[in-house]
């Protein structure tokens, strides 16, 4: 009762600790302070600067328990801070976050972990609890030469009391995200396509994917490609390509990138924006301030520049 008890503190701790990471990425964004928050994207912005935080912390030392622990304590601070005289007006949010998530939280009981867990997702991740960055690791096993951001990020959940159990919540939070995501779009009240197609998407993630036990470094990645094909079109379909859309175009691909290094084709979805753009302005000058000269395609590129440092790192290849 006990161990479940510390299980169940964790789980809503550490997400907490997400959502209070993605406000302090919407203090360092105007265009998100000014829109109706969305719980979804909250996630997924804490996700990213948490990833971020992993990557550059493993290279000067190990994620031990008590660290992870301070971590996401800020985290979790930070959301309160920042939340605390405004929860009031997140009835909706709160409500829809605390019914999906303890939704997820009883498939952790009921599936297994992923057939390459023990293969080396979990030595991975019980690397970097335990080593700062080692240049080569990837002759010691095939495994280490394709890393994944999933394992940064489990790498901070090594937290006292609770040890290595803790390393299968990730792919229940981005599933819960992309829900969250999803869930808004079909109540919209400006009713279009992207209604529907926000409803068969949630439709399929909840009946394809709900087993955790399939979802390794996959299956998160292929979630969040279909909100992200949801953005481009949203986009698209306004006739104008805004800055708060994308933003969560950005946070979408890099996120998607650094769960698998495959995911980089996924870079083609832009190529439709920047047609469409370049056809509005006929400016190539234009499409480069929008695009690439804006502070979010900079804390994107981040991310992924370090995914790829992680991958020369270890395998001493760039491309490999």
């Amino acid at each position: 009762m006990v161990n479940f008890l510390i299980f169940i503190l964790y789980f809503f701790f550490i997400l907490i600790a997400i959502f209070g990471y993605g406000n302090l990425f919407n203090i360092y964004s105007k265009e998100l302070n000014k829109k109706e928050v969305c719980f979804g994207y909250l996630g997924l912005n804490g996700t990213v600067i948490i990833l971020i935080y992993s990557y550059i912390s493993n290279f000067f030392f190990s994620h031990s328990k008590y660290h992870n622990f301070l971590f996401l304590l800020f985290g979790v601070f930070i959301f309160f801070y920042f939340n605390f005289g405004k929860l009031k007006f997140y009835k909706k949010e709160i409500f829809n976050t605390s019914v999906i998530f303890l939704i997820l939280f009883i498939g952790i009981f009921i599936f297994k972990s992923h057939d390459d867990f023990a293969y080396y997702h979990f030595p991975y991740t019980l690397y970097l609890i335990e080593q700062k960055i080692i240049i080569g690791l990837g002759q010691i096993l095939q495994g280490f030469r394709t890393p994944s951001s999933i394992f940064y990020f489990n790498s901070l959940t090594f937290l006292p009391f609770a040890d290595y159990y803790l390393f299968n919540f990730f792919p229940v939070y981005i599933l819960g995200f992309s829900n969250l995501i999803l869930v808004k779009n079909i109540f919209n009240k400006n009713i279009n396509f992207i209604n529907y197609l926000s409803l068969l998407s949630f439709i399929f993630i909840n009946i394809f994917f709900y087993r955790f036990a399939e979802h390794g470094t996959d299956r998160s990645a292929q979630i969040l490609i279909f909100i992200l094909v949801i953005e481009i079109l949203n986009q698209i379909n306004n006739l104008k390509i805004n800055k708060y859309n994308l933003i969560k175009i950005y946070l979408l691909l890099c996120l998607i990138i650094s769960f698998k290094a495959f995911y980089f084709l996924y870079l083609i979805f832009v190529i439709p924006l920047l047609l469409y753009e370049f056809k509005k302005s006929s400016s190539l000058k234009i499409i480069v301030k929008k695009f690439i000269l804006n502070k979010y395609f900079f804390v994107s590129s981040i991310l992924i520049f370090l995914v790829i440092l992680s991958y020369f790192f270890n395998t001493g290849c760039i491309v490999y």
